[in-house]
């Protein structure tokens, strides 16, 4: 299969294109280049060509991604995450290909238990309402795949920002934002697993947790120096709004990603055996 990973640099896109590199044909760009394709959404031309390159799948990882970033410049997230998928459609709809869309929890107010693929988007921050714009032109269009993904942790080849946090000395993190985060290496499998579908699907981990106890027990497995600082809505900057229970479920397969202490098993080691009681 020819895959085209759009924003191959970035945490996300990165990971993907080095575990599908191995097993398919897979072209990433990236707006600087960097040893990718360079490429800009907002160039049609430039889309439509590469498009037409023989492609099957076109896997959306680029835009805008940072809420703070996207609540700060409402129409910088707009022209980067909604702005240029007409283009784009037309250009994998002329050349017989599948859009696989990677979107996010925050289309939800985090009101809710769980949200599931039927559940009505109803995004509260900038970043949730352009991915929200976003999915609507995707899901116009037959034959496409929108993946909704929830906070996802692990280590990426290109920006591995998530593991480079842990060399702060102190970390923010929220104890009241819950979720049920995706260990990064298990995306792909799970988007190779379900390459035939079409429609939403959502994909997380197999734990709901704060933000505060999975950085938390990151930090401890990684041994590294940092202090983990509590925060909630009263004491954290208020940047963005940021709803507070985003558990992602699905009513169209039974895939999951692994609970955070294998996840941590593999991205780091099994924890040390302690010493037997004397």
């Amino acid at each position: 299969m020819r895959i085209l990973i759009l924003g191959a640099s970035g945490f996300v896109g990165g990971a993907l294109h080095a575990q599908l590199g191995a097993r398919h044909d897979v072209v990433g760009t990236s707006r600087s280049g960097n040893g990718l394709v360079p490429l800009d959404l907002a160039d049609a031309d430039a889309v439509r060509a590469l498009v037409a390159d023989r492609v099957d799948v076109v896997i959306h990882a680029a835009g805008i991604v940072d809420l703070a970033t996207a609540q700060r410049d409402p129409e910088a997230a707009y022209a980067a995450n909604v702005a240029p998928m007409a283009a784009l459609l037309d250009a994998i709809d002329d050349a017989g290909a599948k859009l696989v869309y990677l979107s996010t929890d925050n289309v939800f107010d985090g009101t809710r238990e769980y949200y599931d693929e039927i559940a009505l988007r109803t995004p509260i921050n900038v970043y949730g309402c352009t991915k929200a714009a976003a999915e609507q032109l995707v899901l116009a269009r037959a034959g496409h795949l929108v993946a909704r993904l929830p906070l996802v942790y692990g280590r990426s080849p290109r920006s591995d920002k998530f593991l480079a946090r842990f060399t702060a000395p102190t970390i923010e993190a929220r104890t009241d934002i819950v979720c049920n985060p995706l260990y990064l290496p298990s995306l792909a499998p799970m988007l190779e697993h379900l390459a035939d579908e079409t429609g939403v699907v959502h994909l997380a981990g197999a734990e709901t947790v704060s933000r505060y106890e999975l950085t938390t027990r990151v930090r401890d497995r990684l041994g590294a120096p940092a202090r983990i600082v509590p925060t909630d809505n009263d004491s954290a900057p208020p940047d963005c709004p940021r709803p507070r229970r985003l558990v992602l479920r699905s009513v169209r397969h039974t895939l999951t990603g692994p609970g955070i202490d294998a996840a941590l098993d593999d991205l780091i080691g099994p924890a040390p055996t302690p010493p037997p009681a004397r």
